[in-house]
C-alpha cells in the first residue's frame, strides 16, 4: 500500500515524524543518526527541526544558527502561504545528501501565534508539499509536547517512529502518543498516518531493568514492532557535542551498527 507517497526512481518518498511527548528519550539523536544512515545508503534526506529547544539545529550549525533568524521553520510557519523558493531559501545544505530546515530561538512564540491561524494544523504540510519531491525521506524532529507543532508534524507525515528508553515513565507515556495518532486518524486530518514502530534507546545489558522494560513494551503493544534497539554509548553523546553523527565520530561503535540496522528496517517497511 503506497498511501499518499510518490514513487521516485523506484523508491517511495516518505515523511516520518520522530516523536514522543516524554522528554529525554533521544528523539534528536535518533533523527540525526537515522538521517545520516539513510544518506549513507544513497538517499536524499531533509530533516526539519520542529523543536523550540533547537538542539538538532545547534548540533549541526553551532553558533551559525544565529545567522538564520529570518530563514527557519518558524518563519515559514508564520506565513499564510509559502512558495517552493521560500522553503529552499530556508534550507541548509549539510552535505551532498542531507538538508536541514532549522529551528530558531523564536519558534516557541510562533506556536502561540498559530493558535488562531486559519488551517493551523496544515501549516507544516503545506511547507513540505512545496519541496517534498526533492527528497526520498523527510524526517521531523519534534519537541516533547502534545501541542500544535506535533499535530502539524503528524498531519504532514506518512509514519511516526516513537522513541522510548528503559524507564517506567517512558513506557507509560507511549499510550498518550498512540491516542494522539488515533485522534489524527479519526479526525480525517490524516487518516493514512501509520505507527511504523518503536525505537528502544539507551539500552544496556549492565542491568536487568532495560530488558524488563523492553519485554514490557513488547507485551503491551504486541502489534507494533520494535524497529531498533540503540545501545547506550558515550560515543553518541560525544559525537553530538562535536556536531557529528555517530558514523563520522566512530563508525565502528556498536551504536553505528544499530542505526544502520534501523535505517534498513525503515527502508524495508516503506517498501512493503
Amino acid at each position: 500500500m503506497l498511501l499518499n507517497n510518490k514513487i521516485i526512481n523506484g523508491e517511495i518518498m516518505t515523511i516520518i515524524s520522530v516523536a514522543n511527548q516524554k522528554g529525554g528519550v533521544g528523539k534528536t539523536t535518533i533523527t540525526l543518526n537515522l538521517a545520516h544512515a539513510l544518506c549513507e545508503k544513497g538517499y536524499d534526506v531533509l530533516v526539519i527541526d520542529l523543536d523550540s529547544q533547537f538542539n538538532l539545529s545547534f548540533g549541526i550549525l553551532g553558533m551559525d544558527l544565529l545567522d538564520y533568524a529570518d530563514k527557519n521553520i518558524g518563519v515559514l510557519l508564520s506565513k499564510n502561504s509559502v512558495k517552493k523558493d521560500e522553503v529552499m531559501e530556508s534550507t541548509v545544505k549539510v552535505n551532498a545528501k542531507l538538508d536541514l530546515i532549522p529551528s530558531h530561538l523564536q519558534l516557541s512564540a510562533v506556536e502561540k501565534i498559530l493558535v488562531n491561524a486559519y488551517a493551523r494544523e496544515m501549516k507544516l504540510k503545506n511547507i513540505i508539499d512545496a519541496v517534498k519531491y526533492n527528497y526520498d525521506y523527510i524526517l521531523i524532529d519534534n519537541a516533547p509536547s502534545l501541542g500544535l507543532f506535533l499535530i502539524n508534524s503528524l498531519v504532514a507525515s506518512d509514519y511516526i517512529l516513537i522513541p522510548c528508553e528503559p524507564s517506567y515513565f517512558s513506557i507509560a507515556g507511549v499510550q498518550l502518543m498512540l491516542d494522539t495518532v488515533e485522534e489524527i486518524n479519526e479526525s480525517n486530518l490524516n487518516p493514512n498516518l501509520k505507527v511504523m514502530g518503536f525505537i528502544f534507546n539507551k539500552y544496556t545489558k549492565q542491568s536487568k531493568i532495560p530488558q524488563e522494560r523492553l519485554e514490557q513494551l513488547q507485551e503491551l503493544y504486541d502489534n507494533i514492532p520494535v524497529m531498533g534497539i540503540i545501545p547506550r554509548a558515550v560515543a553518541v553523546e560525544r559525537a553530538e557535542h562535536d556536531g557529528k553523527s555517530i558514523f563520522e565520530y566512530d563508525e565502528n561503535n556498536p551504536a553505528s551498527a544499530a542505526f544502520k540496522e534501523l535505517a534498513e528496517k525503515v527502508i524495508k517497511n516503506v517498501r512493503k
